[in-house]
């Protein structure tokens, strides 16, 4: 063979020393676009056919894509290398006139073609992102009986939870090899075989079927990575005499260095990430600024975060609040996703205890988490919640507990909006920073989608061989939002209150009054308002000089009497008014037999809206929320349906009782 190096490029040179070595099943080229992957297998395997007259197959999982694509590459291959002469192009196949071999094109849209591969020298896989696992282990297993057989395979590494990562590249051990090329008894200089990275995979120590003695089985395996930079035709040969420098293309290069870092990461650089897509949930979430070295520091208590799915894993991410004279910064420094067989709730507790003893964390955990786990359920006989159990098996490993789930999950769109309000730096003294160490993290935050309400779009992928469908993203990410919440309440409070702009509040935030202190009330008025919208809500408030402090609240959906009058004897008011149609007067006198509190009936009132307009300014001006409403189902859900309201609403009951109540209490104090 001689070889005129003007023809190739280095990963041309690479593949003439692989497919030459038939100790060598796998040969991977993985990097860049514009690296010359593609083009490179081509013209190889156009030579080899022609040295060792052995047949190829080329495939791509779907048919349809490739006359357009890994097809007329062989066509533009065979020209350039001046042998167009020697091969005959037929539909989906491409016959040498010299020795008769043939390098076939199909696509696996149909997994029974895998079936008959086993009589071609070389399977080469183009895009192998786009095939299944199941796909990968049938042709792992179907190339057999003949000798030095290869399987070839070109990608970009698009996602690192990707199976060809997982399931091939992690499950062995791989070294740097020099680059290093002999063909033919020449040693190529180093400028022409130079690319981003070559690995080999371990030597394997086998037993032999036969002798059943063990024997060292040298590397199957290489992996080419590779950039546009070894690419002698998109920024010329080492010495320019030779290929080309493609200006449009090396600055489009450089804009998405610029402009979009994740893309450039993976299309120019050729290194594992995640593609963007314009619609992330952390649309502002940056690897290159929010991901870097973050360890447990000891000096900081560790705060866990839980999401219970067990599809594809168990969550738990891990965290530490650090503050000092620059404000608060929130710093994720572990993750442990619990897969099966261990996506049990006592399992999964288990290999958290397990990562906490090796990061060296023996003090007091603060567990966050979904408000729904801690629901009571039917598979437990003492029907514990799933946080309980969960608990309860850290502190069976020997930990120290403090429990800080809430009561009520933040909503999805507006956590959602706060944190990359953070990550963009607009939340004066909070910062967010991950731990590198977190991949599965960083891979969900950029992974997953906004919905065309602002919430998460949580898409569902099913499990072939399981059948099992699950949300593939967000668990984390749900982690992350609970954790954050809980770390920044006031901050949250604030945010949630400006962006929900609504009648009652000015300069663009309702206004609060601290839950835990002590006031001298002066008395005291429950209003409530027994079938508005479909809904049972009241609330009560208490004067304090010139205004009034809501103290309790509540919006539910019950049609049953009974737990209405026990609402309202228990609100412990000096006065109760219940607004309502004629048809509840039974009610109210029934409500008046059961306590001392006056109760007062009045019907219903004509225009709502209009009444909620009026009473807008005393509210702004004159009444105070808890500021830990969020702690109580029935406040969090009357203040929620106070934030959204407008006059097409059709949630209008906390408005219209609060309206109600501010009339009142006006009309008594003239």
């Amino acid at each position: 063979m001689i070889v005129n190096h003007k023809k190739l490029n280095p990963n041309g040179f690479w593949l003439l020393r692989c497919l030459r070595d038939e100790t060598l099943r796998y040969v991977v080229l993985y990097g860049g676009s514009s690296s010359g992957k593609s083009f490179s297998v081509a013209q190889v395997t156009l030579i080899m056919t022609l040295f060792d007259g052995e047949n190829s197959l080329v495939m791509r999982k779907v048919g349809a894509a490739i006359s357009k694509t890994i097809y007329e590459d062989f066509k533009v291959a065979a020209q350039t290398l001046c042998i167009s002469d020697l091969f005959r192009f037929t539909q989906n196949c491409c016959r040498c006139t010299v020795n008769g071999a043939r390098i076939d094109f199909s696509g696996l849209d149909d997994p029974e073609k895998v079936k008959g591969i086993s009589n071609y020298k070389r399977v080469l896989l183009e895009e192998l992102s786009e095939f299944e696992v199941q796909d990968w282990k049938q042709i792992r297993k179907r190339l057999r009986g003949k000798k030095g057989q290869q399987i070839v395979a070109t990608f970009n590494p698009i996602n690192e939870q990707h199976w060809i990562k997982k399931d091939f590249i992690d499950n062995d051990k791989w070294h740097d090899i020099p680059m290093e090329i002999e063909i033919e008894g020449q040693k190529l200089p180093e400028r022409l075989c130079k690319v981003k990275s070559v690995r080999m995979n371990a030597p394997k120590k086998v037993m032999n079927a036969r002798t059943g003695e063990l024997e060292e089985k040298p590397s199957n395996a290489i992996i080419i990575q590779s950039t546009y930079l070894n690419n002698f035709w998109v920024v010329g040969s080492p010495k320019g005499t030779y290929g080309y420098y493609d200006e449009q293309c090396v600055a489009d290069f450089e804009y998405d260095r610029l402009h979009d870092p994740d893309y450039y990461n993976v299309y120019a650089l050729g290194e594992w990430g995640v593609i963007r897509t314009g619609s992330e949930f952390f649309g502002s979430f940056n690897v290159g600024k929010h991901v870097g070295c973050v360890a447990y520091d000891p000096a900081w208590p560790l705060h866990l975060s839980v999401d219970n799915n067990v599809l594809p894993y168990i969550s738990c991410s891990m965290w530490q609040v650090v503050t000092d004279d620059h404000g608060k910064h929130i710093r994720q420094v572990g993750e442990v996703c619990s897969e099966n067989p261990n996506n049990t709730v006592k399992k999964s507790a288990k290999m958290v205890c397990a990562r906490l003893r090796s990061m060296g964390c023996t003090d007091k955990v603060y567990v966050h988490g979904d408000a729904s786990t801690k629901a009571s359920n039917t598979y437990d006989e003492e029907k514990r919640s799933w946080m309980d159990l969960y608990i309860e098996s850290l502190r069976g490993e020997g930990f120290e507990i403090e429990d800080c789930v809430g009561n009520k999950n933040p909503s999805v769109a507006m956590s959602g909006e706060f944190i990359n309000q953070v990550f963009d730096g607009s939340v004066d003294g909070l910062s967010i920073e991950i731990g590198e160490q977190c991949r599965n993290s960083v891979i969900d935050y950029q992974s997953v989608q906004k919905d065309v309400n602002g919430a998460m779009l949580k898409t569902k992928v099913k499990n072939k061989l399981t059948g099992q469908s699950y949300e593939e993203h967000g668990h984390l990410s749900d982690t992350f939002r609970y954790m954050v919440v809980d770390a920044c309440k006031e901050e949250f409070t604030a945010f949630s209150l400006r962006r929900k702009r609504n009648v009652y509040a000015k300069d663009g935030a309702l206004k609060f009054f601290n839950a835990e202190g002590e006031y001298e009330y002066n008395g005291s008025v429950l209003y409530v308002m027994p079938n508005v919208c479909g809904k049972f809500t009241m609330c009560q408030a208490r004067s304090v000089g010139e205004l009034w402090h809501i103290v309790s609240a509540t919006c539910i959906e019950t049609t049953s009497t009974e737990e209405m009058a026990s609402l309202i004897t228990g609100s412990g008011a000096d006065v109760c008014v219940v607004e309502c149609e004629e048809a509840y007067f039974p009610f109210v006198r029934d409500v008046r037999g059961r306590t001392e509190m006056p109760v007062k009936a009045m019907k219903e009132f004509g225009d709502v809206d209009g009444r909620i307009a009026a009473t807008s300014d005393f509210v702004s001006e004159r009444v105070r929320f808890r500021s830990d409403y969020a702690d109580s189902d029935g406040y969090a859900a009357f203040m929620e349906s106070l934030y959204e309201y407008n006059k097409d609403s059709e949630d209008k009951c906390a408005s219209a009782v609060l309206s109600g109540l501010v009339q009142y209490v006006a009309k008594r104090d003239r």
